[in-house]
């Protein structure tokens, strides 16, 4: 055989495998797609994995399963995902919580947030709100501040529960407001609201979606939310930072993930379809009514965002004193 018929010989090689590999990616999704959502039917999070799925069906023609798979504060869904095939056919939409505050709760995870997932996009963020019963001489940060600074120890905030953003949103504030408000955890975040609204405690901190219709019905009163710009759906609560708190941020933030050593085209064509849905003026209309803000972005700033996030939390939770067997 002559060097020229080598060549020829290797480039069809190369053509051929080229015509048998591509396809695979170009394909994509062939068949239906898992997001895995860790928490149970019904929140916040598994409402907005549903709305996607939904919009992604109407795109691709393949069926988008939800998965609730809730358990240990959402590391049990996000085990299953991390040690997934990494085809593009399980994914993860979960808060941070999972990848970031359960790192510094529980001694042990079965998955490393940085090492076995591959960021696709951070869909949105959550914000928490301190609210106040209502007969309870407060309107502002500043109050609540004075408040319990002249009777150390007298106020207590309920919280949806140990460990949770709530928890931590009232450990920051302590730490920043150098007050001493009592942490009360229920289990539960209605269970918080109803106790802040019977009086049994007298501050709550809780997720803004239910926290505002009591609100607006006057059975407690709004002091401020948590995040670095204000609520979507509660546009007229100012955040703690502009209320006399810099830099306060606890927001329960929102990522699509998918296991580590999913294609790139393929994690590609995911971020190009949930940026398109998450830009569609409807679909934020309607996902704003949940309490989540939609973002968008990159894999790569949801990959720095992340590991810029790991020690924040860790130290949060190192300042909440949270101890989770």
């Amino acid at each position: 055989m002559t060097y020229a018929m080598r060549i020829f010989g290797l480039v069809i090689a190369a053509l051929s495998f080229g015509a048998w590999a591509a396809p695979a990616a170009a394909a994509y999704p062939e068949r239906p797609i898992t997001i895995v959502v860790p928490y149970t039917p019904g929140g916040t999070v598994d409402l907005l994995a549903r709305a996607l799925g939904r919009e992604m069906t109407k795109t691709w023609g393949v069926q988008i399963i939800v998965d609730n798979r809730p358990g240990a504060g959402g590391s049990a869904g996000t085990e299953v995902v991390a040690k997934a095939k990494p085809d593009g056919y399980t994914l993860l939409l979960s808060t941070n919580s999972p990848l970031t505050t359960n790192v510094a709760l529980y001694p042990s995870l079965g998955y490393d947030p940085i090492k076995d997932f591959e960021p696709i996009v951070l869909a949105g963020e959550n914000s928490v709100m301190l609210v106040a019963n209502k007969d309870l001489p407060v309107s502002t940060v500043a109050d609540v501040i004075k408040l319990a600074k002249a009777k150390p120890g007298s106020l207590s905030a309920g919280t949806s529960g140990n460990g949770a953003t709530t928890h931590l949103s009232l450990a920051e504030f302590n730490k920043r407001a150098g007050v001493d408000i009592v942490h009360v955890p229920y289990k539960g975040g209605v269970p918080s609201l109803t106790g802040a609204v019977s009086g049994e405690v007298q501050l709550t901190f809780s997720d803004v979606v239910p926290a505002i219709p009591l609100v607006r019905d006057g059975r407690l009163k709004a002091v401020a939310s948590t995040g670095t710009r204000r609520a979507g759906i509660a546009p007229n609560i100012p955040t703690m930072a502009e209320s006399g708190l810099p830099g306060f941020n606890i927001v329960a933030w929102v990522p699509l993930m998918a296991p580590k050593g999913t294609p790139p085209d393929i994690i590609a064509k995911l971020n190009k379809e949930t940026n398109r849905i998450l830009s569609d003026a409807a679909f934020r209309k309607e996902v704003m009514a949940l309490g989540i803000d939609l973002l968008g972005g990159t894999p790569q700033e949801l990959a720095t965002f992340l590991a810029s996030e790991l020690p924040r939390w860790k130290q949060i939770v190192i300042d909440a004193n949270v101890k989770i067997e």
